[in-house]
């Protein structure tokens, strides 16, 4: 095994160590959205709850102007208090904007404010860990080969936002998000208006947001191998250009898939390195790897020098 398949391997691993924190990261966030959800609901079964459930007169009356004030403060705190996205923000702004004539139109729109502010908080994360992934990939790259950085934030977003098969990871979140939220206001209606106690909806919520942690994850994870990708290539063409190599490094245990099994060791023109076409993520949960591909520098140093220094002057 060479020196760089080694080095390859360290950064797989270290990878997989910060890969779990996001990942515990993003299951406290979406946890704490399932308690917000289940403390709101509660709040409101208490309220107006009968021996009998929420009856649809009581859910259809006209909520009071003072708890309208209150949940809309509440929205523009969440825009205020965090460095969210321009969709994001344009998300919990419009919780301030609509009118709700109802109590079970404002309990659905808490929820809604519950689940968006949630996933605000998801998007931020993985922009966080996804620019933090690009300068690891820029130091692991740099560190194999002892050189020096130069990175543009520019440059960053740019690679972070490129779209990926056809869509940009954030419109791939917020979709997962949209169906999210629908669910979760079309089954608290479901529930609550037909006499069923919200521990029902709160088991079958947890069940369901089980998925949304797990596609999160499986979403970040796989765009930040793509970042992480693009942000050697870059490294590799500046540093060496464009008749620079590197070699595919995949992480072979029971897990490897046959794709990333077949490429191990393969070694390719950096100018042609495409994310999921010759370089990770080849798949979803890819967590093969790139590195600099010098090949046997001894026997290409003596093969250009062959026959132009005689030796023999110097023996005795």
């Amino acid at each position: 095994m060479t020196y760089w398949e080694d080095r390859a391997k360290e950064i797989i691993d270290e990878e997989s160590k910060s890969d779990y924190e996001i990942a515990q990261e993003i299951q406290r966030i979406v946890d704490e959205m399932n308690e917000d959800i289940e403390d709101e609901i509660n709040r409101f079964y208490a309220r107006y709850a009968i021996k009998e459930g929420i009856s649809f007169i009581e859910a259809k009356k006209k909520i009071d102007a003072v708890d309208v004030q209150m949940f809309q403060q509440k929205a523009k705190q969440y825009v205020e208090n965090k460095d969210f996205s321009d969709k994001a923000n344009a998300e919990l702004r419009a919780y301030n904007t609509k009118m709700y004539v109802s109590r079970e139109k404002l309990l659905q729109a808490q929820l809604g404010l519950i689940v968006t502010y949630a996933f605000a908080q998801i998007e931020q994360s993985m922009y966080n860990y996804m620019e933090s992934a690009y300068y690891r990939a820029l130091e692991q790259q740099a560190g194999i080969l002892g050189e020096t950085l130069q990175v543009s934030i520019n440059d960053v977003k740019t690679i972070i936002f490129t779209p990926f098969k056809g869509h940009k990871w954030s419109t791939r979140l917020w979709s997962d998000m949209d169906v999210v939220r629908r669910h979760v206001q079309k089954t608290t209606r479901h529930v609550l208006l037909r006499g069923r106690h919200p521990y029902e909806f709160v088991k079958d919520l947890r069940k369901d947001t089980g998925s949304t942690s797990y596609n999160a994850r499986m979403l970040l994870l796989t765009e930040t191998a793509r970042v992480q990708t693009l942000a050697s290539k870059r490294h590799m063409l500046d540093q060496h250009g464009e008749d620079a190599e590197y070699e595919f490094v995949a992480k072979m245990d029971e897990r490897t898939s046959k794709t990333c099994r077949s490429m191990n060791g393969k070694v390719f023109k950096v100018k042609d390195m495409i994310p999921g076409v010759n370089a990770p993520p080849m798949h979803v949960w890819c967590r093969s790897a790139v590195v600099p591909y010098v090949g046997n520098w001894r026997d290409k140093f003596f093969a250009e020098r062959k026959g132009k220094y005689n030796l023999s002057k110097f023996t005795e």
